[in-house]
């Protein structure tokens, strides 16, 4: 039986990264459509548990801060 490990060192975390990741460099082409961006992201996090939406919160913050 083979014995899958998540190497990643975000763990649980790594899909709401992307999501974070995803979100912050559509937001910051020229010419990007935020009210839109931020609508389908909103729509998407519905489904999020509370602790899951803290957790996209602060990772949006990280992207924000590390990428200009």
């Amino acid at each position: 039986m083979l014995k899958r490990v998540n190497r990643c060192p975000l763990g649980q975390w790594h899909m709401l990264d992307k999501i974070a990741y995803d979100y912050v460099t559509e937001i910051r082409k020229h010419g990007a459509n935020v009210a839109k961006v931020k609508y389908e992201l909103a729509e998407r996090a519905k489904k999020f548990t509370d602790e899951e939406r803290e957790k996209l919160r602060g990772l949006i913050q990280k992207w924000l801060e590390n990428i200009k």
